[in-house]
């Protein structure tokens, strides 16, 4: 839907909140997922794979996202309807139009006849929590990371603690954000845990057609391929990467370095790149449409993130075997075992990053185990179905008994 019918048909004045919806047992559940998207990155990878693997007899899923300036959400929007999932866009602008984009929000509640919202992220909630004053809702939240950040977002996270005391129930994207919720005052009774889910995907290329295509790339047959895959963000530390990147190259020559993602920093990152005479051996590969193809290509994964949740670029990792040096930060630990499937060190220790990853290089054996591990982990223990059965789930507690035994 073009955002002009969208504005059109969801951004005027809101009617009386009208009666609850009835009879919810006797259809689908209706679930609408509303997230503000700057960036197609892991949140929006992990809530189209929710819904892609919704039980469709069940529930009826779409997604609404913000019209941003300069449609930054164009790349989400293209994904998800690539997948049958439909999207609609509520007004959205510089100056963060909260009422108008919440009255546009209830509109499309009402009309499509939502039984649950479930928002994601700072401003998903704030437009949540006032759409469901307006229109007949039930509400959940999913939190992803706390974090002392900059003035400015460490103020929308105190005005998001308060507010998630609205919704009917709040989730959590994993057990370190749990935490941290529970020690901010939220009850850990109205807590839950969504971890992701990956669903597990590899390209599994014969040596030949591995080498060919490595080639194709400029990459010798001795050199060793580091691959770092997130949005570039501050918070990535992308710009600590290549700083240790320069001194893991100095030790190890043979060494490349592959950074895939977009985002605001990607010009002064590649500044910075020159500057450190990296040039040769760094390749800028932008948003990366088919990861387990990139990832058959590399020998490692390197996360030097200051803030994640449960990243999805890692699980991709873990499902291609890669041997993987991350921070210890987040829910990182928690998806690498505590470091039994791969190497975690302190948060923005650089001096530690260095090491850590030559050291793998220095041991391919271990590496090769640390890849197996990593692998078996995420076949296991992180599998996509049951993260959405869980949603499911809980979807179901919220609507309360009466659809639970209907669907049952």
């Amino acid at each position: 839907m073009l955002i002009e019918e969208t504005q059109r048909n969801y951004g005027g004045p809101c009617a009386a909140r009208p009666a609850p919806h009835t009879n919810v047992a006797a259809r689908r559940i209706s679930v609408l997922h509303l997230i503000h998207t700057m960036a197609y990155g892991g949140v929006e990878t992990a809530v189209l794979n929710w819904l892609t693997n919704f039980d469709r007899e069940r529930f009826d899923a779409h997604i609404a996202c913000f019209a941003n300036p300069g449609a930054t959400e164009r790349p989400f929007v293209e994904a998800a309807e690539q997948r049958g999932v439909r999207v609609w866009r509520i007004p959205w602008g510089r100056r963060k139009p909260i009422i108008k984009a919440g009255r546009a929000l209830a509109a499309l509640l009402r009309d499509q006849r939502v039984d649950i919202l479930h928002t994601h992220n700072w401003y998903a909630d704030f437009v949540g929590a006032l759409a469901a004053r307006l229109a007949p809702v039930k509400t959940i939240t999913t939190l992803y990371v706390w974090f002392d950040y900059d003035w400015k977002r460490n103020l929308l996270q105190a005005l998001d603690r308060r507010v998630i005391k609205r919704f009917d129930l709040v989730t959590a994207h994993c057990e370190d954000t749990r935490r941290k919720t529970i020690a901010g005052g939220y009850p850990a009774e109205r807590l839950r845990v969504l971890n992701c889910g990956f669903a597990t995907r590899r390209a599994d290329l014969t040596p030949a057609e591995r080498q060919a295509r490595r080639r194709a790339f400029g990459v010798s047959d001795e050199e060793i391929v580091l691959a770092n895959i997130a949005r570039l963000y501050p918070e990535k530390a992308q710009a600590a990467l290549l700083r240790c990147f320069k001194e893991i190259h100095r030790r190890a020559p043979q060494t490349r370095l592959w950074i895939t993602g977009v985002g605001p920093l990607e010009a002064e990152l590649k500044r910075s790149c020159a500057a450190l005479g990296l040039d040769g051996v760094v390749s800028f590969l932008g948003f990366v449409n088919d990861l387990p193809q990139l990832l058959a290509l590399v020998d490692a994964q390197v996360h030097p993130a200051l803030i994640e949740g449960i990243p999805l670029a890692i699980c991709a990792g873990m499902a291609a075997g890669l041997p993987i040096v991350a921070s210890a930060v987040g829910g990182l630990p928690e998806i690498l075992a505590g470091g039994r499937c791969g190497r975690l060190v302190p948060g923005g220790d650089e001096e530690a990053f260095v090491e850590a990853v030559l050291r793998l290089i220095a041991a391919p054996e271990e590496a090769a185990r640390l890849g197996r591990a990593a692998r078996q982990m995420i076949e296991t223990d992180f599998s996509l179905d049951a993260a959405v059965r869980r949603v499911e789930e809980t979807y179901l507690e919220v609507i309360g008994p009466c659809a639970s035994e209907s669907s049952s």
